[in-house]
């Protein structure tokens, strides 16, 4: 009997009836597949958990950033609102000050003004005198020599007295206008 002939049940070494493994495979196959499931859908579960925790962290995060720089613009534009009270309030003193520095600088040249008026009338009184007593002098000098001598010669020869005189008298006026303009214009720039 050769080998083929002997189709049956296989034995093993001790002559016992060899037990075909295939259910027992294919249950230890079912299983490990069965695992291998679990275990992705295990994984796949805890991706979805973790892409949630991610999601709402992220989401956290952003609020949180958002809340941080909304703060910073509340600080900035506080700053802002500030400087501008600053500035508006620093502008209204400068305009008083201004308005109080005009106001005395028109005072004190009213003042000098007046003080320059008083002392010019001052200064003039006694050369309006002094011209006033002059020409009075002229005039009864004049009316003398017109009484004593009636010729033509003395008469012309009064007369270049009388050019004389107002020559004089012209440059004396002259030389008290100069110094009146020049004691005005140092009483208006010191006063």
């Amino acid at each position: 009997m050769n080998q083929e002939d002997r189709a049956g049940h296989g034995v093993d070494v001790a002559g016992q009836p060899v037990i075909d493994p295939t259910a027992n495979v294919l249950q230890l196959v079912e299983a490990a597949v069965k695992r291998l499931d679990d275990l992705r859908e295990a994984e796949s579960r805890h991706m979805h958990s973790t892409e949630e925790l991610r999601a709402e962290y992220t989401q956290q995060l952003r609020e949180a950033e958002t809340a941080r720089i909304d703060a910073i613009r509340a600080v900035d534009v506080g700053a802002v609102n500030r400087a501008a009270e600053v500035a508006a309030t620093q502008a209204l003193t400068l305009a008083t000050q201004v308005s109080v520095s005009a106001e005395t600088l028109r005072t004190q040249v009213a003042a000098a003004a007046t003080a320059s008026t008083v002392a010019l009338a001052a200064a003039l009184e006694p050369v309006q005198k002094d011209i006033s007593d002059l020409r009075r002098n002229m005039y009864e000098q004049q009316g003398q020599r017109a009484q004593a001598t009636e010729s033509t010669a003395t008469r012309s020869n009064s007369w270049g007295i009388w050019v004389a005189i107002a020559g004089v008298v012209a440059v004396l006026a002259v030389g008290l206008l100069a110094a009146i303009t020049t004691v005005t214009v140092v009483l208006l720039t010191h006063g």
